[in-house]
């Protein structure tokens, strides 16, 4: 669902910059603010690197690197 949201241009501001240092969009890192408030499952997405790099109690978490040994060349094409 698509929401418009009127929001003071410093709390934009200082919003996004923490949406990016969760690596999430703007709309995803609402989502997941807005989740936790309710109490919804949404907030209670898998850690990502980032933030596990911050939070002790993902020290034991694996992490799996995509094997790229068996990844093919792509071509790009421009219109």
């Amino acid at each position: 669902m698509n929401v418009t949201l009127k929001l003071p241009d410093e709390l934009c501001r200082r919003a996004r910059h923490r949406a990016v240092d969760e690596s999430k969009s703007l709309s995803a890192w609402i989502a997941s603010v807005v989740a936790r408030e309710l109490g919804n499952s949404l907030a209670s997405t898998p850690p990502t690197l980032l933030t596990a790099l911050g939070d002790e109690s993902l020290a034991d978490r694996d992490f799996p690197l995509p094997d790229r040994r068996n990844s093919r060349a792509r071509t790009v094409e421009f219109p």
